[in-house]
């Protein structure tokens, strides 16, 4: 491996494990190099404050001058609530910009690094772009398709039940594997669930992970159509979200907000609740990666309306027989026609297996002329 990618492999994993969540913003990750040393690093802030740029300049101080930077994605160059990198690295005398991929947000998108070539710096892009593209997926949904990145999570037994048959589930995984959940529970901006989920599971939905003590919860949603949760409920309370449709009984809506859970009404559609509508509510409550822990129907839902980006499904060396199944779908014309992960990313948690990737559709149908 080459020096420059060298550094950037060192920019992209920064970016893979900030210590705060950044969304709407996405998570970049940026390394400052003077004389082949690396002299100043940084991640992406929460909203409002430092970008990675920035945060790597004041790193780098003044051996910033005439060194080399390394960024997972172009530089902003418009005034949002900070100041563009821009400014900041042509300030710092930043003589090479290495930036993975170009912003796909229209008020940069290509114009940063105009700018900085304009000022006589020296702009590379695309230095390993293919893996940073992968890691910036979730922002290019939010801003390009105007809704959250979707990924969903299950645990399942070896014959693919998420429960026995009477409706339990505790536990499928072992220790290890619920941990990884947690871990990922603490960087996702919201999970979501299904009323039959909250009901059977009655989870909490929180990121009890001791390496995530500090960070907030992610926003808990639950989509309740009749609003027939009760208000008991272990996820309810501030920091949780029940959608339900416009047939509500008003007083079962209203003892759901006296819990100080926030209350949404959706429109109805494909059978339950408008999930188009849903995510458009999620991408203006700046939501850009949505967990969606079940059960079946919702998973079912979601790749139906090819709304599902992610998969990551846990393996247990388990048979349950009869029972509920990972998704309640209508079955694919032929194995080929199936949904797959790909790339798929494996990896074991004692006895369990990880699957995880992205989501792979097969071709739609192609109506004859």
């Amino acid at each position: 491996m080459s020096g420059d990618a060298r550094f950037m492999e060192r920019a992209i994993a920064l970016a893979a494990d900030p210590p705060l969540r950044t969304s709407p913003n996405p998570s970049v990750g940026c390394v400052v190099v003077h004389a082949g040393r690396v002299v100043g690093e940084g991640v992406t802030r929460p909203a409002g404050q430092a970008h990675a740029e920035v945060v790597a300049l004041d790193a780098a101080g003044a051996l910033a001058r005439g060194a080399d930077m390394y960024v997972t994605l172009e530089p902003c160059s418009h005034t949002g609530k900070t100041p563009p990198c821009t400014d900041a690295i042509l300030a710092a005398g930043v003589r090479r910009v290495f930036a993975g991929v170009i912003d796909p947000n229209p008020l940069v998108h290509g114009e940063g690094l105009r700018k900085l070539e304009a000022a006589g710096v020296e702009v590379h892009v695309g230095l390993l772009g293919e893996r940073c593209a992968r890691q910036l997926a979730p922002f290019r949904r939010f801003i390009v398709d105007r809704r959250p990145w979707v990924m969903l999570k299950a645990a399942v037994t070896l014959d693919g039940r998420i429960a026995a048959a009477g409706g339990d589930s505790k536990w499928i995984t072992g220790e290890a594997a619920r941990l990884d959940v947690h871990r990922m529970r603490a960087r996702a901006d919201a999970i979501l669930i299904g009323a039959g989920t909250a009901r059977a599971d009655d989870p909490r939905l929180t990121a009890r992970h001791p390496d995530f003590a500090d960070r907030a919860d992610p926003l808990r949603i639950v989509l309740d159509t009749d609003a027939s949760l009760s208000p008991a409920a272990a996820l309810l309370g501030a920091g949780s979200l029940v959608c339900h449709g416009p047939g509500a009984e008003p007083k079962r809506v209203a003892a759901l907000a006296a819990t100080g859970a926030e209350l949404l009404e959706l429109p109805l559609g494909g059978g339950g609740l408008d999930l188009d509508a849903l995510m458009s509510a999620l991408r203006a409550r700046g939501i850009v990666r949505l967990m969606v822990e079940g059960g079946g129907v919702l998973h079912g839902a979601l790749l139906a309306a090819r709304l599902a980006d992610e998969a990551c499904i846990y393996v247990a060396p388990k048979f349950v027989g009869r029972g509920l199944p990972v998704l309640d779908l209508d079955s694919a014309g032929t194995i080929a026609d199936g949904w797959r992960i790909d790339p798929v990313d494996v990896r074991t948690f004692g006895p369990d297996v990880r699957f995880r990737g992205p989501i792979r559709y097969p071709a739609p149908l192609v109506e004859p002329q």
